[in-house]
């Protein structure tokens, strides 16, 4: 199984700093742990570099609006860089969705503190290092509160970690690795040729992980915004249809 080792040596042997069958030494693999970090602290930034959307839940009280994420937060665990779907459960297993909003949405509401039965509305404010997630409008009963947010990027202490990864990821982290530890400091022995098809191959794999990674997305609306009286055009039956 590949470890974080395993992953920074072929960064190191993808720019020509070590030969084929060398090992980078102890000082190189910790620097290149930390440019590994830093890459992957930076991909957490890029929801189509995740491959895990990871639902989480929380119970939500009556007459309470905010809810902090993270360590030590409300909801004690790990603070999503975003939110991206959301439902709330009633005691009978009915779910409601609810309606994600950005800041300038949320601030669109003049009356935040209007209470309702049925919730339909959350904005998350991903502050640092709580996050904050706002109900609106506020419940008058408990709820059950799920969320879906991609997975973060995780760090690593330890050279020895073993990864598990899917498709594409092995290759993307070690080819996009070594131009990060070149911008670090690590010294490329490639010609101009060999560089341009490394930041080429870097630059592919990421874009296959991403392309793995999209999802579909279906367009919907509000039916009162097209309410008429007539018939829509049909582009099937290149006509209105009849009664």
């Amino acid at each position: 199984m590949t470890t974080v080792s395993d992953i920074i040596t072929s960064a190191g042997k993808a720019l020509g700093y070590i030969g084929r069958t060398e090992v980078l030494g102890a000082g190189d693999a910790n620097d290149g742990l930390t440019c590994f970090n830093r890459l992957l602290d930076s991909w957490s930034n890029e929801q189509l570099m995740s491959y895990v959307v990871l639902q989480r839940s929380f119970s939500m009280a009556a007459n309470q609006q905010t809810y902090t994420i993270g360590s030590g937060g409300y909801i004690n665990s790990t603070r999503p860089y975003d939110i991206i779907s959301a439902f709330i459960r009633d005691a009978n297993n009915n779910d409601y969705v609810m309606r994600i909003v950005g800041r300038q949405q949320w601030d669109a509401i003049g009356q935040k503190y209007i209470t309702s039965q049925i919730p339909n509305t959350l904005f998350y404010s991903s502050e640092y290092p709580l996050g904050v997630i706002n109900i609106f409008p506020i419940p008058l009963i408990n709820y059950t509160c799920f969320f879906n947010s991609t997975l973060n990027q995780v760090d690593y202490t330890l050279l020895t970690t073993s990864l598990s990864l899917p498709v594409g990821y092995e290759r993307a982290y070690f080819l996009n690795l070594a131009l990060e530890m070149m911008s670090m400091g690590f010294p490329c022995m490639l010609n101009e040729q060999g560089l341009a098809m490394l930041i080429e191959n870097a630059s592919q794999a990421k874009a296959n992980i991403k392309r793995a990674n999209t999802k579909e997305v279906v367009a919907d609306y509000d039916p009162a915004l097209v309410s008429r009286s007539y018939a829509s055009y049909n582009i099937y039956m290149d006509g209105f249809p009849r009664n």
